[in-house]
Formats: C-alpha cells, sequence, structure tokens
C-alpha cells in the first residue's frame, strides 16, 4: 500500500501542520497559490523552508476556479504559477491542484502542456490513479463531511464502487477520522494508494487538529506501507506499470 497525503492553500498554517506531518515522518505535497483573495499565504522563506523537507506543488496564481475562465486565462493561471514558484524554489515544480475541484477537460489538457505531471482532484473515495487521464484523485479529505456530500463525491462520475465497499460510512459520516480508518482497512488488503487531503486553515477552524494528529497516528501504524508525495506516487505507480 501507498500513503501520501496533500494538502491545499498555502495558508501559514500549513507551517503548523508540517510539523505534525514531520513528527510522524508523513510525505507530503503543499499546494500553493501565489496569491488567495480568501486567505493569507505562507510568506516565500517560509515556502523555502517548507520545500526542504516536503514537495510543492502548484495551485494556480490567484486560486481562482478554472472552469470559470476562458481558456488564455485559465493557460495564464496555470503556466504562470509554474514560473513564479520554480523561480522562488529554484527547481522544478511536478504536481498541480485544481483549486477547488474545479476543472475541464480542457484545463486536464493545459496542465498536461505546461509540464505538470497530473492534476489532483478534490473526489473521494478512490484507492488508485488512472495515468491515462493524467488526473490524481484522494480518498478521504480532513473535513467531516455531510452523509449527502459523500454520496454525491460516488456518484457524480458514476462510481458506485465505494457505496458497496464503504456503506459502514453511512453512521460515520460525521467523523472523517473513523471513515479513514474504513478506508485504510480496505486499500492495505489491495495494496492500493490512500490519499490523504485537506487544508490547514479548515482544520484550525473546526477544531480537528487532535483528530487529525490522531489520523497521522494510524497512518504511521501502516508499518509496511510505503510513505510518498504525490509526486512520488505518481512516478512510483507508473514505473511499476511500464
Amino acid at each position: 500500500m501507498i500513503i501520501t497525503t496533500s494538502w491545499d492553500d498555502g495558508h501559514p498554517l500549513d507551517m503548523k501542520l508540517a510539523e505534525l506531518l514531520d513528527k510522524y515522518n508523513i510525505s507530503a505535497t503543499f499546494y500553493i497559490p501565489c496569491k488567495n483573495g480568501v486567505h493569507k499565504v505562507v510568506e516565500n522563506s517560509d515556502l523555502i523552508n517548507l520545500n526542504r523537507r516536503f514537495e510543492i506543488g502548484g495551485h494556480t496564481v490567484n486560486h481562482i476556479f478554472l472552469n470559470t475562465l476562458k481558456k488564455h486565462e485559465a493557460k495564464d493561471e496555470i503556466f504562470n504559477c509554474k514560473s513564479i514558484l520554480q523561480e522562488i524554489l529554484g527547481e522544478e515544480i511536478n504536481a498541480f491542484c485544481f483549486p477547488g475541484g474545479k476543472y475541464s477537460n480542457r484545463d486536464i489538457d493545459l496542465v498536461k502542456n505546461a509540464g505538470f505531471l497530473f492534476g489532483r482532484t478534490t473526489d473521494l473515495f478512490h484507492t488508485s490513479i488512472d495515468l491515462n487521464q493524467t488526473i490524481m484523485n484522494t480518498s478521504i479529505q480532513t473535513y467531516n463531511h455531510k452523509f449527502n456530500t459523500l454520496l454525491k463525491h460516488c456518484l457524480k462520475r458514476t462510481f458506485i464502487l465505494p457505496i458497496i465497499k464503504y456503506n459502514s460510512f453511512i453512521p460515520h459520516h460525521r467523523n472523517y477520522r473513523k471513515l479513514a480508518q474504513l478506508v485504510l482497512e480496505e486499500t492495505s488488503k489491495t495494496n492500493g494508494i490512500f490519499h490523504l487531503w485537506g487544508h490547514s486553515w479548515e482544520i484550525e477552524k473546526y477544531d480537528l487538529w487532535f483528530e487529525i494528529e490522531e489520523t497521522l497516528k494510524m497512518l504511521k501504524d501502516e508499518n509496511e506501507a510505503i510513505f510518498l508525495n504525490n509526486s512520488e506516487c505518481w512516478n512510483y505507480i507508473r514505473n511499476k506499470i511500464i
């Protein structure tokens, strides 16, 4: 089983989250927008420090939903965020995440043309990667979703299997840590990919720091798992298939 984690929006609280990830030696990718009209973004000095320990990925220039933009605007958001982050860090940026999980087929192509390996979505309950689509989905979000939201994640792409496998999430839908345990147990049986993601500002807003630490402890207890950041996970699967 591969365990990977990712964290969106580049909020200054990412530094607090990074300390927890370090504590349990959990690999991660932090997706950073250059600007964010809603939240603060980490200073360049903190970004450089974060990059010494974890992977940094692109998250557009202005943290804007790409499917609301014209093609040339979306292209600028994707291409320019890569250039800006690479200039700050002095190295290649390989991972990209669609803000809000909003994207179209056009945006998938733009991400690929910009030189990113993949675009990470916010779709839940996935435990594998489809390399042909240049898309990386996720397994669990560090947020206590309503049941209807979880069901929608399964249905919107006719993704029925999780409903069958994880029907026990009905009584646990307001406890993401329990839900994570259920999905993790299933993923370990198939040697799949368990992908945990979230926002540090959301963890703070809903007072989920205890829950996230307990979740990281649970992940670390998977002694036979391989811990990789998102790009390492992508390349591992691609090389294994080749």
